[in-house]
């Protein structure tokens, strides 16, 4: 009953904390365009929320971790995600050594910094992501049936390749904004083509997404699963190579 609620918490809280790594990632991006402000409200507490649960999750992890060296290893992009850099920068405005430390710039620096470390936070868990149903592969397919569909649109059209990749975008997302309009049969039947792709492609991505936060639940029944799970325990440090070595001995030596 206890792991079982164990792997409920754990699929519930990874979706949590990659949702958090986005929006993040999100505001920083706006924040380094000047589109928002990360030092005033209301971006600045959900900026200041996030920036705390990041700390807990990577102090958590770093007391679970038996191998405390190689848990700082594998997760310098969480630590660079948790640096007050702000907080430091804060401090220097407030004694009035802009000139001297160029406060703007090193504030933007920072914000960039903190961006590096959020994004290699979420690193491992895109590239499985990407991995899981094969899903990578789809998307670099559709991704050239877009370009290629657009660039026939363009033609036929006679418009830009600018505006028929939007039009591509939007009728393969079926959205269909309406603001561009075949008037071709060769657009028409691009038009076919793509809402034919795009309802693949949202079905898929629908399935992806519900396989990736269904993976941590699912039992491991065979030994290579056993092995490539002790193996993710190691490279994250919460068991040492000699316990992970001792382990895959002992696994197949019973099977």
């Amino acid at each position: 009953m206890k792991k079982l609620n164990n792997k409920y918490l754990k699929s519930v809280y990874n979706p949590i904390i990659i949702i958090l790594a986005i929006v993040s990632i999100t505001m920083a991006i706006l924040d380094l365009n000047n589109i928002i402000n990360l030092t005033k409200y209301p971006y600045y507490e959900i900026d200041i929320s996030i920036w705390i649960i990041f700390i807990f999750d990577y102090f958590g992890g770093l007391i679970l971790a038996q191998n405390k060296k190689l848990f700082i290893k594998h997760h310098i992009f969480d630590l660079l995600a948790i640096i007050p850099v702000n907080s430091f920068f804060m401090i220097f405005k407030t004694f009035r050594f802009t000139r001297v430390f160029r406060l703007a710039k090193l504030t933007k620096l920072s914000r960039l910094l903190r961006l590096v470390g959020v994004t290699g936070k979420l690193k491992d868990r895109v590239t499985k992501f990407l991995k899981t149903n094969g899903f990578i592969y789809l998307a670099i397919i559709c991704g050239i049936i877009l370009i290629i569909s657009a660039g026939i649109y363009s033609l036929s059209e006679n418009i830009s390749f600018s505006k028929a990749l939007w039009w591509a975008m939007a009728t393969t997302t079926t959205v269909g904004y309406g603001d561009i309009s075949h008037t071709t049969t060769i657009g028409k039947l691009v038009a076919v083509v793509l809402m034919l792709v795009g309802i693949g492609f949202v079905g898929m991505l629908t399935s992806t997404i519900t396989s990736f936060f269904a993976h941590e639940n699912q039992k491991v029944e065979s030994v290579p699963d056993e092995i490539r799970k002790y193996k993710s325990l190691l490279d994250d440090g919460i068991i040492t190579k000699t316990e992970f070595e001792a382990k895959k001995k002992q696994l197949l030596k019973l099977k």
